[in-house]
């Protein structure tokens, strides 16, 4: 009898232990079933929100599983084929006078044109973009600084000169191009990112290429473009067949950035001409690539990467450098996803191109630099109580005395705007004369010119 009762126990107790068991498993899959309702809910909104792919992108790289996947997935071939390691931020020099605020974000984006893949002091900028992120507004702001922009820069042998500003880059690679818009812009700059021809159309290929609205005339100099850019890259393109609204591939939106012969009609209906249309044409692929990347979710941009680091390393040669490190990439993605593009700008405003026969022929000489800088600071940072520096003083004085281009002498009437107004230039024919613009070219017009001017030879 005991033993039968002792077994009726033990029954018990395994059947308790059992129901237990059940609901503590009950309990699991509640907990379980609410976690992927509330998550199903949240991707729901998320998705049904505007600017969605962004917001997923945002929030993959914030948290810190998707970091780690990132890292797994890409961490060493960036460091190995994007990343300059050599890059020496104790070099680097910010103004005085330079805004210090954890509210915006500097970073200098440069494009060149190495005929060899080289991304040393080498080669010059063809393309020189400054960009702002403001955090309190989530806005970007992109400023073109004219290539031939007069500006102070110390050259390859040390001595302090007045030169081109895409001179600085072939003195002293990234970090004295860094240096001379700091010194000369009062800036804080401290990292830079760099593409060649080859990466820039790999990237435009990777999102799915741009759209554009181009004339006649941007047709037939887009496709002599092309002529010289296949060269270069080693890559392949058709010419553009038609005018008007066309679908560009990477390779014809670089071309397209080139263009220096004719007129830019922006989307706003600003008409640009020769270099100041040149610079105008980067800002807007700059912007179409920007809303794609925005738009491109996860995947896309995923498939993008993987493109730029294995296309880094063939042939041997780079197709972009950055001096950003990993993690800071990360950081920056939902910064940029979760910002919308704001206005884009050249610089200096306003301008003077000298005669041909008089000193600093071909340069955009700033019409006071220091009244150009100020305003620069009113436009990227808002209220910031802004003061020119003693250096930024020195250099603009310097540019006065040297060209004979004072502030006072020419008409202030204009917009702010880099189109080449009349009130900002001598006269049209002397615009047409510094920029080589004529309507008889050869093949040779379509190389780049900036490696043939005596400016640019370092002897």
């Amino acid at each position: 009898m005991g033993s039968y009762n002792k077994n009726i126990n033990n029954r018990n107790r395994r059947r308790k232990k059992r129901r237990r068991h059940k609901r503590k498993i009950k309990w699991w899959l509640l907990i379980v079933e609410l976690l992927v309702l509330f998550m199903a809910i949240g991707i729901i909104v998320l998705l049904c929100s505007s600017n969605s792919k962004a917001k997923v992108v945002s929030a993959f790289t914030k948290c810190s599983l998707g970091r780690s996947i990132l890292s797994c997935a890409g961490k060493d071939d960036y460091n190995k084929n994007v990343l300059n390691s050599d890059f020496n931020r104790n070099n680097i020099k910010s103004s005085k006078s330079a805004l210090k605020s954890e509210d915006y974000i500097n970073i200098a984006l440069f494009g060149i044109d190495p005929r060899d893949g080289e991304f040393d002091a080498t080669t010059h900028t063809d393309s020189i973009i400054v960009v702002t992120v403001n955090n309190k507004t989530n806005k970007i702001t992109l400023t073109s600084v004219y290539r031939d922009t007069l500006l102070r820069m110390t050259d390859s042998k040390g001595e302090v000169v007045l030169s081109k500003a895409n001179n600085a880059y072939f003195y002293g690679g990234p970090e004295e191009a860094i240096n001379t818009l700091n010194s000369n812009l009062d800036l804080n700059i401290k990292d830079y990112a760099v593409v060649n021809f080859s990466g820039l159309a790999t990237i435009i290929d990777a999102l799915g290429g741009i759209d554009a609205n181009i004339t006649d005339m941007e047709k037939f100099h887009l496709n002599n473009y092309l002529v010289e850019t296949r060269e270069v890259t080693g890559m392949d393109s058709p010419d553009v067949k038609k005018s008007g609204n066309v679908h560009l591939n990477g390779l014809q939106a670089t071309a397209f950035c080139r263009i220096r012969y004719s007129e830019f009609t922006a989307p706003d209906g600003t008409v640009y001409k020769d270099d100041y249309g040149r610079t105008a044409r980067q800002r807007f692929v700059m912007t179409q690539l920007f809303n794609l990347a925005k738009t491109a979710g996860p995947d896309k941009m995923i498939s993008t990467a993987k493109k730029l680091l294995e296309n880094g390393t063939k042939d041997g040669n780079k197709i972009m450098e950055t001096s950003l490190s990993w993690d800071t990439i990360l950081d920056l993605i939902p910064i940029a996803m979760e910002c919308s593009l704001g206005d884009t700008q050249g610089f200096p405003y306003e301008t003077y191109t000298p005669d041909k026969g008089y000193a600093y022929y071909g340069y955009v000489v700033p019409v006071g630099l220091e009244d150009n800088v100020k305003k620069l600071h009113e436009t990227l940072f808002p209220g910031a109580n802004y003061e020119p520096s003693s250096a930024l003083r020195s250099i603009s004085n310097e540019i006065i005395d040297e060209t004979d281009v004072k502030p006072d002498s020419y008409d202030d009437s204009s917009d702010d705007s880099d189109n080449s107004d009349d009130s900002y230039n001598n006269s049209d024919d002397n615009q047409e004369d510094s920029y080589n613009n004529s309507d008889d070219y050869d093949n040779s017009d379509y190389n780049d010119d900036s490696n043939s001017d005596d400016v640019y030879t370092d002897d």
